[in-house]
């Protein structure tokens, strides 16, 4: 062969190993970096993904791959940037401004967050709010969209995104729904099913009281108790005979619980986000006072409540977005035991709070198909969204949109649960109570101490008689969803009527309680 058909064979074979060196040395298109700051209460469970909070929320979604979205074709990898907002210091019971101020700026103007989701604590979260305002104001056309993740307070939303659009418009509640939701949820609990159904049969008139923790947010729940929940019912069907309010770092009870006990309170309302709750509880079970404790409880959410109070939370009837790995959306166990699989702890609200942040700033983006603000606000204003929860969108003042608060739950959009603690053979667990037309829908449970019968006394007259068994047969095989579904005549709490609960009010037939009513 001579030397120009051999040089020849040698370009050849060479040809394919070119082409592969330049394909391999080729640039790949690099993923950007988005800083999206966390902003919670260090010094709270509301906070630590150990106890259940906002800081765990946030890393999940991370593990979950929602910190990866394709932004107009341009790939972004989520940087999350965690700050604490001074919520809360143990030693003094108050919150600390300067801290507020001081890590709200470090995550604007040190970090340059695009993205900020946080504010847990209502007095620091106005501060939140004011310090990303003045960025935004000097920095026109780059503002910072924000989520309030955690403080519930009204005028949050309605004296800035409500009352100066222009203003505010980058500002977006994502949880929870607003307290005169959250209130709503509470009474229509008790005005749609707890009272009617069943302290009234019970007790005739039905004495309601509020006990609340002193600070801004449980001012409307407190007026509520007082002046709207007995409007609801007939002229003295329903009387509001109490109302306690509590400083922070209050650890003795006994004074509130006893002056509840002496005005004839049948059913007790708090409203507490600081460990305050876990005294009240604790003492109100060790007095195994006659009435039953029904409204917010941040602390009681968690799944070491029982522990923390002894397992005095039997009983308790709290608000929560769930209970113990209840299926309210396709999403929702799925990520409760992906979040106890890696912190071994029970998500709280702040924790569902920030992933669905996530869930709704990726579809927002990915949408929108830029970072640019007006168009994310615009996107968000208009999207719906599946979370955690339940169907996700926002009102036109970007608050978190909720339409339902009674004992049925039909449209799916967010709203909150009312849950109860109940000791099983298997350990405590929390049982959504209401709404009480699902699936996962049990019937609340009155402590021994108040109504031994409780369970299958089905009428709530103080005993076991025909009108029981004739009640429970005529359920006998109905499950919710079922025209001949009856709540109440699921005896053993298991989600249908069969021949276990029909055997429970049979064995009980002929047993009464005396005095009745119970002595308040």
């Amino acid at each position: 062969m001579n030397k120009k058909a051999v040089l020849m064979v040698v370009l050849l074979l060479l040809a394919p190993l070119a082409t592969i060196g330049a394909v391999a040395i080729r640039p790949t298109k690099a993923v950007e970096t988005l800083k999206v700051g966390v902003i919670g209460p260090y010094n709270l469970p509301q906070w630590h993904k150990e106890l259940g909070g906002m800081e765990g929320g946030a890393l999940l979604a991370m593990m979950d791959g929602l910190g990866s979205i394709n932004v107009g074709g341009t790939q972004y990898q989520i940087h999350l940037v965690f700050a604490d907002e001074g919520a809360y210091n143990p030693l003094t019971g108050t919150y600390d401004p300067d801290k507020a101020r001081s890590e709200i700026r470090r995550l604007l103007y040190t970090e340059g967050c695009k993205f900020i989701i946080g504010g847990f604590r209502t007095e620091v979260t106005w501060i939140l709010i004011e310090e990303t305002k003045s960025y935004n104001d000097a920095h026109p056309g780059n503002e910072v969209i924000f989520f309030i993740n955690g403080a519930s307070t009204d005028e949050l939303i309605s004296t800035t995104v409500g009352a100066d659009y222009e203003g505010y418009k980058w500002l977006f509640r994502i949880n929870p729904i607003n307290s005169t939701m959250l209130g709503r949820n509470v009474f229509g609990y008790l005005a749609g099913y707890l009272i009617p159904n069943k302290l009234v049969p019970m007790y005739g008139t039905v004495k309601v009281g509020c006990l609340t923790e002193d600070l801004a947010w449980t001012l409307g729940i407190c007026y509520y108790v007082m002046n709207v929940l007995p409007t609801l019912f007939p002229p003295g069907l329903v009387q509001s005979v109490y109302c306690g309010r509590s400083p922070a770092g209050t650890t003795s009870f006994v004074t509130y619980l006893g002056d509840a006990a002496t005005a004839g309170v049948n059913v007790l309302v708090i409203a507490y986000t600081l460990p305050d709750a876990i005294y009240l509880v604790h003492q109100w079970r060790q007095g195994e006072y006659k009435f039953l404790l029904v409204g917010i409880d941040v602390f009681g959410q968690r799944g070491d409540y029982p522990t923390l109070t002894g397992g005095a939370c039997e009983y308790e009837i709290l608000e929560d977005f769930s209970g113990t790995r209840t299926p309210i959306t396709p999403l929702a166990v799925p990520f409760w035991d992906h979040f106890v699989g890696n912190f071994s702890s029970w998500p709280l609200y702040t924790a569902w709070g920030a992933y669905n942040a996530f869930i709704t700033l990726k579809k927002a983006l990915e949408t929108a198909g830029t970072l640019n603000p007006a168009t994310v606000i615009s996107t968000l204003e208009a999207q719906e969204t599946l979370v955690l929860n339940g169907k996700s969108k926002f009102t036109s003042t970007h608050d978190v949109y909720s339409d339902e608060y009674g004992k049925t739950w039909k449209n799916g959009y967010t709203r909150a649960m009312m849950v109860q603690w109940i000791n099983t053979p298997q350990g405590f667990i929390k049982q959504v109570v209401c709404p009480i037309d699902q699936l996962f829908s049990r019937k609340s449970k009155f402590p021994p101490w108040i109504h031994p019968l409780g369970d299958v006394d089905l009428n709530f007259d103080g005993k076991v008689d025909m009108k029981d068994v004739g009640r429970v047969s005529k359920a006998f095989g109905s499950m919710p969803g079922d025209p001949r579904w009856d709540l109440e005549c699921d005896v053993n709490y298991d989600g249908k009527v069969d021949m276990k609960d029909v055997a429970a009010v049979s064995k009980s037939f002929g047993k009464y309680v005396s005095p009745w009513p119970p002595d308040p």
